[in-house]
Parts: structure tokens; C-alpha cells; sequence
């Protein structure tokens, strides 16, 4: 039997025992059902093991059913790129011969190609313009005119364009950075804009990294916390094999606990007990960055947390900071198979909780994003719930927009895995802080755009953001010391958590592409509702820039300001705004 049709039968034989048909296969899995067919048939293998799992989750299959289909697949996907390694080696042979054939039927040589032999091929350039049309071949010639028509077309278009600014916005001009802005010229839609059925946010979107092992919690209001710099590592809790000290977790979920405040534990720091040669972390304490020698003890340890925190903690992320050597500096094969085990258990002692894949870092670098890449072909993010990325701008004090633009090349990473993944920003990580220190007044909306921004990145699937950090001084942004109160930054999250509670986001856009003046960032959001009364507010809008300033008329049905400071003021349609840096909200008649 060959490796894609043992793939093929095995998902075929669940399919036909679930009695589910091909359309209700796609339906539940959010894949096509053409997509299933051929998956099922064998007529194409998955780009990634994950895909594979919702179709057999679907279908009812159970852990043995799953790593039977994980080996399948693991040998299916490999011969798949072994055959098209030697499919394109043919395809170019093909290629260059019938490249031969028509230089030689139109008279002319074809220049020597990289890696031709030196003597066998024709070096002469090949003719330009009009000679080169009249020699080439019927198909060549037709392409030409093609393409030909198709820049005249657009050349046209450019130039008779309707320059009337977009009847669906403000229709205002405005200026940013103090001078003054045109209308544009011609179609400019700024982006990316996404435009979505209204939806709620994530109930844990306003998330922190905490930075203290007392068991104190935000004074300000956020949606959950991450124990990381918690004093919570696999060593700490572990400091011996068998032997465990959960005094500072415990107080730390506790504290979460008297706070309401969902918790996602972070599994990472292995005992030097179980991985006596690793490299050491940057802890002051016996963790090592290395995978353990024996993952019959990371099993042993996940195990042990999941059963004593059942239904107290909600979800787990599987390690922290991969791609930074001083965290992980194992293979991703031995990540991908901790996952799998780790996921296994947690499913098994804790079916509600949620499992987040490790969080990647340094995605800003070529060699970080392959590492991702690499992770993602394991096809361990199928035995994820979501996946887990450090999304932080490229310096510490950098712009927090700078995130779309990661998240946007996270996103492009998983489609080519055929991976539809939901992330989770967990970052960035101690790893960025470079010494940077943001000023008094951009600090203090600074991290309000860290979220803003994982809400513009929503259509690259970010579902939360977990700001890095609560209770540290020494980073670049302090929201509240521990045993303070809270600075302005941290006064101001809890202000955006408030604005936004119980929302349905809708949209995002920005600039011109959503009739406002370039440069202005813009989020939409419906009022949430009721069973009894339907929508239980009123439409809102959030603008804000990168930089500088940028004027605007306000469109109809605006009616109140709320700025970040606490103001408030009366406005109405027409009404000329400044939208800068602090961002602005601006509610509607319902």
C-alpha cells in the first residue's frame, strides 16, 4: 500500500463509520469539500498534520485512531515532496527543450541558461521589441499582445479616474504631522481593511504577562493573566524529581482566582536534574533551555499540573519563547512530540482547558519565521487549540503598529501549511528590551495601541493579546509596580477595557480605504445583545494615528467624544476632530 493511500484509507474508513457526508465534513471542519474529497481519495496529501485532525475529530476518532494517522501522514507528506522535488527537476528539463525547439523553429539561439554546459547552448541575446514578436511563435506573439492591451488599459484608467473623494466616508480633508494633507488622487485605499459579521471579543482579549511570584493582581481592569516571569517555571516547581513546591503557584492562582481572572499557565525551564548538559537559561536558577533527556518526565510534570489545577487553570501554553536559544534550543521534532504528548494529557484530565501551541519569537528575522515554518510542518499545531507568537514591534520603543506587519507575516506562514490558525500575542519577550525607554507621553497610550493593534490584526486570526508586563520596573513601559498604584498607561487599559465591554467588533481600516484622512487608524464596533431587548448600545468607532495629527469631520449620528485621559465631550455631525496618537472614541446615536 502506498503511503498516501494508507493516508486516504484511514480517513475514508472514519468518514464511512461516522455516516457523515463530504459537505458535512466541510462544514465542521471549515475546509472545503472539495478539499475533503481529494484529502479522502488520496489524491492530495495535507500540507500539515492539523488538518488531518479535524477531519478525524469530526468523525469521532480517538488518540490511538489520531497517532496511527499521524505516522500516515508524517509518511504520505514526505513522499509528496519527494515527488514534486522530482517533478519540477522533469518540469524544467521540459522547460529548457522546448525553449530549444522554438529559438530553433524561429531562427534564433537561446541564450545559455545557469547550469547549461559551456559550448552546447547559444549565447546570442535574445532580439528585443518588434523583432523578437514578429520571430516568436503563435502562443508567444498572442501572450505579448495580452499583455500589451492589458498596461494600455491600466495606463488609461490611471489617468481618468474619478478623483471625487469616496461619497461613503467623512469626505474631509485633513493634516497630519501640522501640514496639510490633499485629497488623494486617484484610487489609494489604504490597508489592510477587514469587514466581518459583528462578533465578540475574546472574553480573555485584555491579557498581561505578570512579572511577580506575591500573588497580587492588577488594580486596574484586565481579562486575564499569563504566569511566566512568575517564578512558576518547571524547575521551580520541580526542583527535584517527584519532588514539588507549589507554594508560589498556588498563591498566584489564588490571587487570580479572588480577582476573577482566567489563567494561562506557561510550561517552559527544565530541571537541570532533567537535562543535566543544557545550556542554561537567563534565570537565576537551575533551569536549562534544553528539552529533558527522558520526556517520560515532562509527561510525569504536565501531568501532575493539569490534574492539581483542573477547572482552576483555563489554559496552557506549551513553552516560551522558541527561537530564542537562551529559552529552546532543542529540535523541533522533540518540540512537535511534547506537544503531542503534553495535549494528550491536558485533553484527557482537563477537556475544557485550552492548549496553546509555544510561542515563537524573533519573528522580525528571516531564521525566526523559518523556524516557525519548520515548527508548523511537524504538524503539532493540530494538536493545538491556537498558537502562540511573540508579536512586538522591531525595537522596544518602536510604533506598536509595527505588530500588523508581523502578524501579517505569521499569517502568511501558516496559509502555506494550510494551517487556519488563531493566535495568540504573547509578547514581546525580555529578548527586546534593549535598554529603550519610551518617553512620559508616549507611554501613556502605548500599550492601549498594543491592543488596538491585535484588533486591527484580527484578520490575521490574533484572538488575544497579553501586554509584557504587570508588576516589573525594570521595562520599558510600567503599567503598575507591584505595591503601587497604577501609572497612567496602566489607568489607561483598564479605561479601553471598559470602553469596549460586551462589544461585537465589525471592522477595521484605515486611511483613505475607510473615508478618513490618511494615516488614521480606525476599529468599529456593534453594542452587544440581548436575548430579551436585541442591541444594548450604541455604535462606536476608535481612531487613532501612528504619528502626528490628522483633522476630520465628524459623519453622521456622532454624538460624544471619550478621550484617553477620562474626557468627554458633546459633539455632532460635521464637527471638525483632531485624531493623533492617544486614541479617540466616538459613539453614535443608536
Amino acid at each position: 500500500m502506498s503511503e498516501t493511500h494508507e493516508l486516504a484509507d484511514l480517513l475514508q474508513e472514519l468518514k464511512e463509520r461516522s455516516g457523515r457526508s463530504y459537505t458535512a465534513l466541510a462544514s465542521r471542519t471549515g475546509l472545503s469539500r472539495s478539499s475533503v474529497h481529494r484529502y479522502c481519495q488520496g489524491l492530495t496529501v495535507p500540507a500539515s498534520f492539523g488538518t488531518v485532525e479535524r477531519i478525524a475529530r469530526v468523525c469521532g476518532a480517538g488518540q490511538r485512531e489520531l497517532d496511527r494517522l499521524y505516522g500516515a501522514w508524517a509518511r504520505a507528506e514526505a513522499r509528496a515532496r519527494e515527488a514534486e522535488r522530482d517533478a519540477g527537476r522533469e518540469a524544467a528539463d521540459e522547460e529548457a527543450a522546448a525553449a530549444d525547439e522554438e529559438a530553433a523553429a524561429a531562427g534564433v539561439e537561446r541564450p545559455a541558461a545557469q547550469g547549461d554546459v559551456p559550448g552546447t547552448r547559444g549565447t546570442s541575446p535574445r532580439p528585443r521589441g518588434a523583432a523578437w514578436i514578429a520571430g516568436s511563435s503563435p502562443r508567444q506573439r498572442l501572450r505579448t499582445l495580452l499583455l500589451a492591451v492589458v498596461v494600455a488599459v491600466t495606463v488609461v484608467s490611471a489617468v481618468t479616474f474619478d478623483r471625487r473623494p469616496d461619497s461613503g466616508g467623512t469626505g474631509s480633508t485633513g493634516t497630519a504631522s501640522g501640514g496639510t494633507v490633499d485629497r488623494p488622487s486617484g484610487q489609494q485605499a489604504e490597508g489592510p481593511y477587514w469587514a466581518l459579521a459583528p462578533k465578540p471579543l475574546d472574553r480573555e482579549f485584555f491579557g498581561v504577562t505578570m512579572n511577580s511570584d506575591t500573588g497580587l493582581m492588577p488594580d486596574f481592569a484586565v481579562s486575564g493573566v499569563r504566569l511566566w516571569e512568575t517564578e512558576t517555571r518547571w524547575a521551580q516547581v520541580e526542583p527535584e524529581r517527584g519532588k514539588f513546591d507549589w507554594e508560589i503557584l498556588e498563591r498566584t492562582v489564588r490571587g487570580a482566582e479572588r480577582k476573577h481572572l482566567p489563567v494561562l499557565f506557561v510550561f517552559g525551564g527544565t530541571p537541570g536534574w532533567a537535562a543535566p548538559g543544557g545550556p542554561m537559561t537567563p534565570y537565576p536558577d537551575d533551569s536549562r533551555a534544553a528539552p529533558p533527556d527522558d520526556l517520560a518526565d515532562w509527561e510525569h510534570f504536565v501531568e501532575k499540573v493539569a490534574i492539581r489545577y483542573r477547572s482552576r487553570i483555563g489554559a496552557y501554553e506549551l513553552w516560551d519563547s522558541v527561537g530564542a536559544t537562551t529559552h529552546y534550543d532543542g529540535s523541533m521534532a522533540t518540540l512537535a512530540e511534547m506537544v503531542r504528548r503534553a495535549a494528550r494529557i491536558i485533553r484527557r484530565v482537563d477537556p475544557d482547558a485550552k492548549v496553546a501551541c509555544p510561542s515563537f519569537g524573533k519573528l522580525w528575522t528571516a531564521e525566526g519565521r523559518a523556524l516557525l515554518a519548520k515548527f508548523a510542518h511537524t504538524g503539532a499545531y493540530g494538536f493545538c487549540d491556537t498558537a502562540a507568537l511573540k508579536l512586538h514591534p522591531r525595537r522596544a520603543d518602536g510604533p506598536p503598529e509595527e505588530i500588523i506587519e508581523l502578524a501579517a507575516k505569521a499569517e502568511a506562514i501558516f496559509r502555506r501549511n494550510d494551517e487556519g490558525r488563531r493566535v495568540w500575542g504573547t509578547g514581546p519577550g525580555a529578548e527586546v528590551d534593549d535598554g529603550a525607554r519610551l518617553s512620559a507621553r508616549r507611554a501613556n497610550d502605548y500599550a492601549v495601541r498594543f491592543y488596538l493593534v491585535g484588533l486591527y490584526a484580527r484578520r490575521s486570526f490574533v484572538e488575544r493579546m497579553y501586554f509584557y508586563a504587570w508588576g516589573g520596573r525594570n521595562i520599558p513601559l510600567v503599567v503598575q509596580p507591584v505595591g503601587g498604584p497604577p501609572t497612567e498607561p496602566g489607568r489607561r487599559i483598564g479605561r479601553l477595557h471598559g470602553w469596549l465591554a460586551g462589544q461585537r467588533i465589525t471592522s477595521c481600516g484605515k486611511g483613505t480605504g475607510v473615508g478618513l484622512p490618511p494615516g488614521v487608524y480606525e476599529c468599529v464596533f456593534l453594542p452587544g445583545e440581548s436575548r430579551e431587548s436585541g442591541p444594548t448600545g450604541p455604535r462606536l468607532a476608535i481612531r487613532w494615528t501612528q504619528r502626528g495629527r490628522a483633522v476630520a469631520e465628524l459623519d453622521k449620528g456622532a454624538h460624544r467624544l471619550r478621550r484617553m485621559d477620562g474626557g468627554v465631550e458633546r459633539v455632532r455631525a460635521g464637527e471638525r476632530v483632531v485624531y493623533g496618537e492617544s486614541p479617540v472614541l466616538v459613539e453614535y446615536r443608536a
